[in-house]
């Protein structure tokens, strides 16, 4: 079935994009994780990791030009590199971002709850389910009635998001000034505690390839996906530099320290003496929980649409609604499953900051997988085409590849405990197995790993 051109514009591409990176999430919780190793040189760390994420943008983004399809790095991957790639990649992305998907509604369903607890006292799981249900609910059904419907709503709910913490930071910039020698005296920098929060600060870029999913719904998406990757990375880590610099001089005049801090800019709103201004930083972290939902919805049901129409999965999924031009069956499917797994942590009484980390130790571990291999397939293609950009694209995998792979090795190993483990374990099995399904199809089904690299109508 032919989609029919979209207006879906720029800004809402990069709208959906920045909401699958969720940039909030970074001033409003994991800025403690890195700050824990990198101190007064965490907003160095969230820089150096920004320059190399642009790096990798731009690899993706030279397949994205050469290769647009709704499957993103499915079949960027499967045409450039091999087509068993553009399995693992595929069934990892979907994985990957499924445990974002999942986590989203709950953790905004746990923002959410603390906020109106300011004023309306609500406490237990149940709520925080209840939330998370009707958060995918208006998801579901936005991103159903269409892809520019849902990404203005994820734009203008993530424009409102970040809107909140820059309130907190010119409240704090305010009260405390703007100046802290101690983030530039880099005779103080201790080169192994910096290593390993760079290797933190990497997950927080994570989701810029996403743009790539709209592809069949935008006009001119040669050229304006790969120049949003770029923007929305650009963009995002000038806000991770600002608001790591703001929140450590903020904390440099606080008792306890960031990194023993679970909600840091709730400790900087009581400590300027403005406590109500934490209402905005849980308002924000909920809003951006509801784009994410929005947005992983749009990017899982278009790779699954994807790979549906090359038959790697169910034929049944490569379907669109006749009047909303939307991969419905692949929408409603995501909702079930979604709606099962809150329902199963809600009674099974998880804790919800376990559960999101489970589920985000998958899409971490496939966000480093999927660039990784995007950094090997994008030299061998430009070198096979004699490309007049081959030499430095690379230069950048020969300075991105290894730290991407480091990152990978020190997530995998030593194993984490718990949830985040098992996990670990099972994305491992994961591509495991759609490595040897590869291979046998490569063995006995060589036409059906073929149908991969062909061109489908998307």
């Amino acid at each position: 079935m032919r989609s029919r051109p979209s207006s879906v514009s720029p800004s809402e591409i990069w709208g959906h994009a920045v909401a699958n990176i969720t940039p909030s999430a970074m001033p409003a919780v994991t800025i403690s994780l890195v700050a824990m190793h990198s101190g007064h040189f965490t907003w160095l760390a969230y820089s150096v990791i920004g320059l190399l994420m642009m790096l990798v943008a731009v690899q993706v983004g030279i397949l994205a030009r050469h290769f647009p399809s709704p499957g993103s790095l499915f079949f960027y991957l499967g045409k450039a590199l091999h087509p068993i790639a553009g399995m693992v990649a595929g069934f990892v992305m979907i994985t990957g971002y499924f445990g974002a998907l999942a986590a989203a509604p709950l953790l905004g369903g746990l923002f959410l709850e603390q906020a109106l607890a300011f004023f309306w006292p609500v406490q237990g799981i149940g709520w925080i389910a209840v939330i998370a249900l009707l958060y995918l609910l208006v998801a579901w059904r936005l991103a159903r009635r269409g892809i520019e419907i849902s990404a203005r709503w994820g734009l203008w709910v993530e424009i409102f998001s970040i809107a909140c913490i820059i309130l907190i930071a010119a409240f704090t910039l305010g009260y405390y000034g703007w100046r802290d020698p101690h983030q530039w005296e880099f005779s103080q920098l201790q080169q192994g505690p910096f290593t390993q929060a760079l290797i933190l600060s990497l997950l927080a870029y994570g989701g810029f390839e996403t743009a790539g999913n709209l592809a069949g719904e935008t006009r001119a998406a040669r050229t304006a996906i790969p120049k949003v990757m770029l923007f929305s990375v650009g963009m995002v880590g000038i806000f991770f530099v600002a608001m790591a610099y703001i929140e450590i001089l903020a904390f440099s005049h606080i008792p306890s320290a960031i990194g023993n801090s679970p909600a840091p800019l709730n400790r900087i709103a009581e400590a300027i003496g403005r406590p109500w201004l934490g209402i905005f930083s849980d308002l924000a972290m909920a809003t951006a929980a509801f784009s994410a939902t929005i947005a992983t919805l749009n990017s899982i049901s278009r790779i699954l649409f994807s790979m549906a129409g090359h038959q790697v999965i169910s034929p049944y999924l490569h379907f669109r609604h006749p009047l909303h031009h939307t991969p419905t069956r692949a929408l409603g499917l995501l909702a079930l499953l979604v709606m099962i797994s809150t329902v199963v942590v809600s009674m099974a009484r998880f804790s919800i900051l376990s559960v999101v980390g489970t589920f985000g130790t998958f899409t971490g571990l496939a966000f480093l997988l999927i660039y990784s291999l995007a950094n090997i397939a994008t030299p061998l293609f430009l070198f096979r085409q004699q490309h007049p950009w081959r030499w430095m694209s690379l230069i950048v995998a020969g300075l991105s590849l290894p730290l991407l792979l480091k990152v990978l090795q020190v997530s995998l190993w030593p194993l984490p405990k718990g949830g985040e483990g098992a996990a670990s374990v099972l994305f491992v099995l994961l591509v495991i197995i759609v490595f040897i399904r590869g291979l046998l199809w490569a063995r006995y089904q060589p036409r059906k790993l073929h149908q991969i690299i062909d061109v489908v109508d998307e």
